[in-house]
Parts: C-alpha cells; sequence; structure tokens
C-alpha cells in the first residue's frame, strides 16, 4: 500500500542526515528488532482514519507517525507491547538516549550533571505555578513523575515534602542523597495523593495512554491537585522552535505529538480543567472529573505543520 504523506518532503520518507545517533539505531534496529514486537496503537478518540506524517524518525531508524483526521492527533500507529515498554525505561532509555560517549554501552549522564540541569527547569516550574495557580508552595506533597535525578524538585523540598518517582537506580539513589523520597515505579505505585505533580516530558511517553490517566486520576485530590505538564507542542514549530522542522521532533521513545490545543481538548475529555498553557506546552492542569466533548482539530494541525515548514 502507498502511504500518502501529509506533507510531501524527501526527508519524511528517508532522512538523510549526516549525524546518526549510533547506539540510538544500533538498539532500535538491532536489540528492538529482535526481541520486541508491535502492537496497534489506535487512536484516543477511538476513531480511525489516519494520515501518515512520517515514515522515519529524526536518526533515520524506520518509525511510522499519523495524523488523525478525526481529532488532530499525530502518533505512532504501532508501538511495542507493554513489557517491550518496560524492558526499555527500566533497561536500556538512560543509556540510548545521552549520548555521551561511544566508549560504553553502559554509559549515561552523570546524576549529578543531571541534576544541575534540572534545577533550572525546576525553579521555572516553580515560578510558573505561583505565578498562574493561587496555590501557596509551602507544606505540600510535590511529586515529580518520571523525575530522572530529581533536580527539578531542589526549589520545591526545602518548604515541601518532595518524592520522585522513576525506575533507574542511579538517578533515585542520587536523589536520595539530596533529601528527596523516591518512589521506584509510576504512578500505580504512588500511595498517597499529592498538592502537585509535575509530568515534565512524560506524557507523550506513555504507551498505555488510557490506564496512565486512569492512575494519574486516582491520585488527584478533587479541585486541589495542581498538574503541571509538559512536552513540545506541534504549534510551537511554526514559531520556530527547532527552526520549524518536525521530524526533529519525531523518535521511537515518544508515542504521541500534540498540538497544545489539542492536547486541552484531550485533558478536558478526562475531567481535567486548563488552568495555564502554551504553544511549548508548559501547562497547568487541575482534576474537576467535569468531561467535555471532543473537538476536531486535524484542519488546524495540518496548517500549523504546513506553517512550520515555511519557517
Amino acid at each position: 500500500m502507498t502511504k500518502k504523506l501529509l506533507i510531501n518532503h524527501d526527508r519524511f520518507i528517508n532522512k538523510k542526515s549526516e549525524i546518526i545517533a549510533k547506539k540510538y539505531a544500533a538498539f532500535f534496529n538491532g536489540y528492538a528488532k529482535e526481541n520486541y514486537s508491535l502492537k496497534e496503537n489506535n487512536c484516543l478518540c477511538k476513531k480511525k482514519d489516519d494520515q501518515f506524517v512520517s515514515l522515519v524518525d529524526r536518526y533515520s531508524v524506520e518509525f511510522d507517525t499519523v495524523i488523525c483526521k478525526n481529532c488532530g492527533l499525530v502518533r505512532a500507529p504501532k508501538y511495542f507491547r507493554n513489557e517491550d515498554v518496560l524492558d526499555l525505561y527500566k533497561n536500556h532509555y538512560r543509556y540510548i538516549m545521552h549520548h555521551v560517549s561511544e566508549e560504553s554501552e553502559k554509559n549515561f549522564v552523570a546524576p549529578e550533571e543531571f541534576y544541575e540541569k534540572q534545577k533550572i527547569s525546576g525553579f521555572q516550574i516553580l515560578n510558573l505555578i505561583e505565578k498562574n495557580s493561587k496555590i501557596e508552595i509551602k507544606g505540600l506533597k510535590v511529586l515529580d513523575l518520571g523525575g530522572g535525578a530529581g533536580g527539578t524538585l531542589h526549589h520545591f523540598k526545602g518548604l515541601n515534602d518532595a518524592y520522585l518517582v522513576d525506575y533507574f537506580d542511579p538517578y533515585l539513589q542520587y536523589a536520595k542523597k539530596k533529601n528527596i523520597n523516591v518512589i521506584k515505579g509510576g504512578s500505580k505505585d504512588v500511595p498517597f495523593k499529592p498538592d502537585v505533580i509535575i509530568l515534565s516530558h512524560v506524557i507523550e511517553h506513555w504507551s498505555d495512554f488510557e490506564n496512565e490517566i486512569k492512575n494519574l486520576i486516582s491520585i488527584q485530590k478533587l479541585n486541589q491537585t495542581i498538574n503541571y505538564i509538559e512536552f513540545p507542542g506541534i504549534d510551537s514549530l511554526k514559531l520556530g522552535r527547532r527552526e520549524g522542522d518536525f521530524l526533529n521532533d519525531i523518535h521511537i521513545p515518544h508515542l504521541y505529538y500534540f498540538a497544545s490545543y489539542v492536547f486541552e481538548n484531550l485533558m478536558n475529555r478526562y475531567g481535567f480543567e486548563k488552568l495555564y498553557i502554551d504553544s511549548e506546552i508548559k501547562s497547568l492542569f487541575i482534576y474537576t472529573g467535569v468531561k467535555k466533548e471532543l473537538k476536531n482539530h486535524f484542519s488546524q494541525v495540518k496548517d500549523d505543520l504546513i506553517k512550520a515548514e515555511f519557517t
């Protein structure tokens, strides 16, 4: 079957790149193909009316991406089984995604270095929450889901109980040394309801979105818990992010690629209300339980991607 692309450009079929991440390509072309299996990944709106966006990712590895004509969500139409995803994040992700050197397969960004980088974004997150919500960041339980080395919690931990949730032991152990409480696992392993939940570059990785959003809802304080959610927004490409090149957003660990208005609509459908959002999808949501109807943003997303091409 011929795959008609949304944007007719050769790089979305077979990207020509002088710089290919060798560990990444070796892993997904080798280990993943030998050990993982693909399953259907239907759109979250439950409709089946897609158009292909790209057949490769930013590292020239074969990876289909489609856009749903019913809602505008961009996603991988097929993805690894849940057990494969668990293996990826427990045993391989930190090694293949941080290309520090080619000397060792067991090489990842040092915890102290990663922590220091995260401190910068953590300060920005704290300011955004204080500016756009009525909550006082004091005496709270603050939880960072998938939070790496825990640096995002640095500016929260002094006056609050800070909790890091992740799978990667070297980072969890470092966070402990920084007086951060750690939980090995995901949201289903959190035994309390936090006041603030941070999900920075996490949701686009969810391979079982329905269960993950249910788990997230289960740890919400109704009309109270502040959810800070961040990941790249498609509509920021036309404004110059990544020089307008959507292909550079695409890589295999990401199943989903949201425009800010598509993501807001999705969260509304699950009962979350927006407090703040921008085109780069730095956002705040609170769970109200009030669900809203689906909107079709396909034409708007298509237009934004085409505008990004001109950028």
